[in-house]
């Protein structure tokens, strides 16, 4: 039934940080936590980057644990880790997207 496979407990895991990053950055407004951030120089809200980023990463990570919640269940094709990287690649390129071409914050 179920595995426990070193794999499948490293997806849940890291899932779980991950999910627990996105809901520091959106709930805490901890949005510090994203490389190359600052209040002070970006022309985004910071309201605006703690709600897409936060929603980003816990997408990202409540995907992680699924898919790693799954893979200890069943035997899952070898294909599948590169879909999930595919989707977390096009999930990152759509928030950095987003997030740059948000008008500015009127003055």
């Amino acid at each position: 039934m179920l595995d426990g496979s070193s794999i499948a407990i490293e997806w849940v895991a890291s899932g779980v940080f991950i999910t627990l990053l996105g809901v520091l950055i959106k709930f805490a407004g901890w949005t510090w936590l994203l490389a190359g951030y600052s209040k002070s120089s970006s022309k985004v809200p910071d309201d605006v980057v703690q709600d897409m980023a936060g929603n980003t990463i816990l997408r990202v990570g409540i995907a992680i644990v699924v898919f790693g919640i799954l893979s200890s269940v069943m035997d899952l094709p070898s294909y599948v880790t590169l879909v999930i990287t595919a989707a977390i690649l096009l999930a990152v390129l759509r928030l950095i997207y987003r997030l740059n071409t948000q008008p500015p914050q009127p003055t």
